[in-house]
């Protein structure tokens, strides 16, 4: 009887010694100081989307989900200029404007779908009313904004979205972000110094020579760092490089959607635009079938389509569809090519490729020599064009129904941000021996469907 008892205990031993063991997540700070946590940058770090700075896209935004992970870690409270409603506002040339939704339009032809449309609210001014006495604010990321620009008196008389938190309309960006103190920093700028050019079509703007840039750049990073006088010693922080063009539907969803050569011509249709054009001293030759649209290349000339050039996102279908955009004017007869501003050319694509490599490669430097965490979204933003999973959620580049990218097809959704702020993180945690826990994207949301 004894015996039997003692092969019980044994086995009761075994058992318990075959327990799993559970490891414990312990959140660390590391060798850095979120306390204070400084987020500085453009529109992709002030929570602007869908066209628009709103109040939920700030609540969603990038440094705001970074900065409830550092509460964890010792991080205090993260406080934004935020609007005033879910609608905010954009901006149509100078026009204020309502943010993009998903809603019903119908084409020339009557065919209605579903596709961004603006909010069809009028635009609440007070969301363009300062903010400045509720300062100072930890987001002093200004939608817009050019690295140069942080050295502007003037930024606050001319971007009506650094005007609402600047303490004064000759306060320089720069001057607001060293008088800040910071023990930690996120820097997500540069983006601007080739999108404004981008969206223009390489018809307007211009591209941020690099030594500029450089030097911009550098000093921006000082600012972030250096608090004199300040609490905190001087501040640790991560950057982020600028994403590839091409990764984002902005500039290549429309490319999808209508191919270069989908100008579908009879035999006559393709003999009697040869003749009209040829009125015009153009000796270009049409056919049966598919053929490249006509375009107005950069120096005022026309010329034809190539596979390597882009629509962006603004190209009017309309135009295309029913008043012979691409091709000739049906009404009055002349030929009709397609405004340069609408298309990106195979050499805007590289010369802008150049100058972000550039700025990368600098951006890279500056992370290098300062220690600082680094984050390549350019990387991250690439590999969704075959998708990236995160938390058993699948995020691609896919516009509206990829999960990533805002109806403006530029910045990103909740989620996305979600997913930005895990690869921050991973940055963060892997140069400052930091264990900041990680963001659940599945609490952010992506293109909301009515």
């Amino acid at each position: 009887m004894k015996f039997k008892y003692y092969i019980l205990i044994l086995l009761l031993a075994t058992i318990a010694a075959c327990k799993p063991e559970i490891d414990e997540f312990s959140p660390s700070k590391g060798g850095a100081d979120f306390t204070s946590f400084l987020a500085v940058g453009n529109s992709l770090t002030a929570g602007y989307a869908d066209g628009a700075l709103y109040l939920p896209g700030q609540e969603a935004s990038l440094p705001n989900i970074l900065s409830k992970q550092f509460t964890f870690v010792g991080g205090g409270d993260f406080k934004q200029p935020l609007t005033v409603d879910d609608f905010g506002v954009g901006f149509d040339g100078i026009t204020p404007v309502p943010k993009l939704i998903l809603g019903p339009s119908t084409d020339c032809l009557g065919v209605t779908s579903l596709g961004p449309i603006r909010a069809p609210v009028a635009v609440d001014l007070a969301n363009l009313q300062s903010v400045a006495a509720g300062g100072p604010y930890n987001n002093i990321a200004v939608p817009g904004v050019k690295t140069f620009h942080f050295f502007f008196d003037q930024l606050a008389m001319v971007n009506p979205y650094y005007t609402r938190f600047a303490p004064d309309v000759n306060t320089p960006l720069i001057n607001l972000t060293a008088g800040i103190d910071a023990s930690f920093f996120m820097l997500w700028v540069g983006a601007n110094d080739a999108l404004g050019y981008a969206l223009a079509g390489g018809a307007a703007d211009s591209l941020t020579n690099p030594g500029v840039f450089a030097y911009a750049y550098d000093n921006i990073v000082k600012a972030c760092m250096v608090n004199q006088p300040g609490v905190y010693d001087e501040a640790k922080g991560v950057v982020a490089n600028i994403p590839d063009i091409l990764s984002i539907p902005y500039f290549s969803f429309m490319s999808t959607k209508i191919p270069y050569n989908s100008l579908v011509l009879t035999a006559e249709q393709a003999a009697g635009l040869e003749m009209l054009y040829g009125l015009y001293n153009y000796d270009f030759t049409f056919q049966e079938g598919p053929n490249a649209f006509v375009v107005q290349n950069s120096d005022g000339t026309w010329g034809r389509m190539t596979a390597d050039d882009h629509f962006v996102m603004t190209i009017p279908s309309d135009s295309m569809l029913c008043n012979g955009m691409g091709v000739a004017n049906p009404d009055t007869q002349t030929p009709f090519p397609i405004p340069h501003k609408y298309i990106l050319d195979k050499a805007e694509i590289a010369d802008i490729r150049g100058h972000v490599d550039q700025y990368n490669a600098i951006i890279y430097e500056s992370a290098t020599l300062y220690n600082l965490a680094y984050v390549d979204m350019a990387k991250v933003l690439e590999e969704t064009a075959t998708g990236i999973t995160v938390d058993g959620i699948e995020l691609t580049s896919a516009f509206v129904t990829g999960n990533t990218f805002s109806l403006d097809g530029i910045h990103l959704t909740p989620i996305g941000n979600a997913m930005a702020a895990h690869y921050f993180i991973d940055a963060i945690n892997a140069t400052y021996g930091a264990n900041i826990p990680q963001v659940v994207v599945t609490d952010y949301s992506a293109v909301q469907f009515p």
